[in-house]
């Protein structure tokens, strides 16, 4: 009993197993909404791509596709967070996806290999021009339903796993054209006005106008109080208050290409005159179009294409408006001075998603370096047999599905919030830095080992794992860089007693494994020990978090808390990611205890959870230390000293 758990590998190699495609695929779906997505989604027929090739005997293990583990996707939605949509719906959804991942993944590579050129006319205008395969998945991603996932009702938790799924097969990141569509969508849809919706709304969800969110400015990145955009009455016109703008944007995806004709900016600028409040609080939010509604183009230019260490498929561009007489054409949305208001309100799920992002390409690498090693022979052996490559692929394995199982919690709180449980709503804002920092930083890290599995190998264009790293190397950068998350972590989020409520939810769940370990049946031993193991270590690693989160906040410290608000971040995050792990170890312990041993799955499950505990949770004891120390050698640093 002991040898089957181990903790020890398990002979039998079953974590990427499954039931063959056709058995999967249900053959007719219950009613209802969810229902209604599935069969919009498996129906649609496909066009395959072009330059879709076979890829044989690097392409699948054992079945399964390289891009993503469908097993640990529905174990987690099912079995950990026990999802309120129905398994064989859920699978239907996934099954479609799943189905487009594997016909246009291999696109990817060239996606990477060739981004997005600036074009110059002879009229002397310019405009981006994408890869054709860019736009031939993007026209088969809208034609199989795939935009449509949220209005028919999806669970944003099954969304998610969609969502990790493309992630995993599209690091280029060729469908960031269809997720800032969706969200300038959903911005205009919860804020604009009747007749704008009427004019934009509709082509946006159908994919025929592309949506950005044009932010940052070369001068103001983070600090967006700081823009510079003006904009000026113009008075009423047929879609509502008209303003003209002037002023430059930049780091804006997804603009002044040629996917669709248009493309609706959903865009921060200052109305100019004396009852704007000076800061953020005077900031509002516009749509500009490209293309005004009679077909005219609007007072805008893209002066420079940003070359990209990854997401190299989206092309990324510095652009002006207004640099005519008049300036830029732009509509209201929402109230005046409210637009940073209305932009947070869709950060959560951003957020969630970044991190997903980020644990999806995690993902991606751990399963490339695990056919790698597989396959590769060196001292006699296979490389995996070689304990140094057996740390790294559990490295990897510990980062992606802790990542993972934290972002599908996240989506099931932002599900509860909706449907009106505060409780789930402000657990979800106490971890959301931690939802989208964690991931991005060390399935990053996850990266590197795999690159490091393949060794010279990784280090080149002929194998994928040298992209993962510089497409995943975006996430710790966007949607806000780690540092904010960390000093609003604990400059804010987790101050004036916050975060009982998060440290008490993991001690509910540490509970709960000894709980089970009790109930498990006499001859699980193994399982029962390891559970009271592991909810030992996470009540030790939460009393360390709750001490340093005491003193840090605590006014005696007040002047210097933030100094090492960063280590505080990897603190906090480490600390719930051990929190996911135990609970996947939870839910896996009887069915393992059950299989005495024969599915490989779930005593992976528990033996990358072991791992973690011992291996990374220990981590976080130097950094309390260091922390409850309120050293503050880094503010010391004087900027002439480097």
């Amino acid at each position: 009993m002991a040898s089957r758990l181990g903790l020890r590998p398990s002979p039998h190699r079953a974590i990427f197993a499954r039931a063959p495609p056709s058995a999967l695929r249900p053959a007719t779906l219950a009613a209802g909404r969810l229902a209604c997505a599935s069969r919009r989604l498996v129906s649609t027929a496909a066009a395959a791509p072009a330059a879709a090739a076979p890829d044989d005997g690097w392409r699948t293990r054992q079945g399964l596709s390289r891009y993503a583990d469908r097993r640990d996707i529905e174990f987690v939605l099912h079995e950990v967070e026990r999802v309120e949509a129905e398994a064989e719906e859920v699978r239907g959804v996934l099954d479609s996806v799943e189905d487009f991942v594997e016909e246009w993944g291999p696109v990817d590579p060239a996606l990477d290999q060739s981004p997005p050129k600036l074009i110059t006319a002879e009229d002397g205008s310019t405009a981006v021009e994408v890869h054709p395969e860019t736009k031939r998945l993007l026209a088969d991603y809208h034609a199989r339903g795939f935009a449509e996932m949220e209005e028919l009702g999806l669970p944003f938790s099954v969304q998610c796993a969609a969502q990790f799924l493309f992630g995993g097969a599209f690091p280029s990141n060729p469908l960031g054209f269809t997720v800032l569509t969706r969200c300038a969508a959903d911005l205009l849809e919860a804020h604009g006005s009747e007749s704008l919706k009427g004019e934009y709304l509709s082509d946006m969800r159908a994919g025929k106008v592309v949506g950005t969110m044009a932010l940052s400015e070369p001068h103001a990145g983070s600090s967006l109080g700081n823009i510079r955009t003006t904009a000026v009455r113009a008075g009423d016109g047929p879609l509502g208050q008209e303003y003209r703008l002037k002023g430059d944007k930049m780091w804006t995806s997804a603009a002044f290409h040629d996917v669709t004709p248009n493309t609706a900016h959903m865009l921060l600028a200052r109305i100019a005159g004396p009852d704007t409040p000076p800061g953020a609080r005077g900031i509002s939010l516009f749509l500009v179009p490209h293309l005004l509604p009679d077909g005219s183009p609007n007072d805008v230019e893209v002066v420079g294409l940003n070359k990209k260490m990854g997401h190299r498929a989206l092309p990324n561009c510095a652009w002006s408006l207004g640099g005519g007489a008049g300036g830029a054409t732009g509509y209201l949305v929402g109230e005046p001075h409210q637009g940073l208001s209305a932009m947070f309100q869709m950060m959560n799920a951003m957020r969630i998603e970044v991190g997903l992002w980020a644990a999806a390409l995690g993902k991606r690498g751990l399963n490339e370096s695990l056919l790698y090693a597989e396959g590769r022979e060196q001292g006699g052996k296979r490389i995996i047999e070689h304990d140094d490559v057996k740390r790294m692929l559990l490295q990897q394995k510990a980062y992606a599905e802790g990542a993972f199982a934290l972002t599908i919690h996240a989506a099931t709180l932002h599900d509860r919030n909706a449907a009106g449980d505060a409780e789930a709503g402000a657990m979800l804002d106490s971890i959301i830095e931690v939802v989208k920092s964690w991931p991005s930083e060390w399935c990053l890290e996850a990266n590197k080992w795999a690159i490091q599995v393949l060794g010279g190998s990784g280090y080149v264009h002929d194998y994928p794992v040298e992209q993962l790293y510089r497409d995943n190397r975006l996430n710790m950068i966007h949607e806000g860089t780690a540092g904010v998350h960390a000093n609003t972590l604990l400059g804010r989020k987790l101050r004036d007693g916050r975060a009982a409520p998060l440290f008490a939810q993991m001690r509910a769940s540490a509970a709960a494994a000894d709980e089970e370990a009790a109930a498990l049946p006499p001859d699980s031993r193994a399982e029962s020990a390891l559970l009271r193991e592991l909810a030992g270590s996470l009540r030790e690693a939460v009393a360390r978090a709750e001490s340093v989160t005491e003193v840090l906040t605590s006014d005696e410290a007040r002047p210097v808390a933030l100094v090492n608000a960063h280590e505080y971040l990897n603190l906090v995050g480490h600390t719930v990611v051990g929190w996911m792990w135990l609970r996947l170890a939870t839910a896996a312990a009887r069915p393992a205890a059950a299989a005495d041993g024969a599915d490989g799955f779930y005593c992976g499950k528990l033996h990358t959870a072991a791992y973690y505990f011992r291996h990374e949770l220990p981590k976080t004891e130097p950094v309390a230390a260091t922390l409850l120390s309120l050293d503050t050698t880094v503010r010391e640093m004087r900027a002439d000293w480097f």
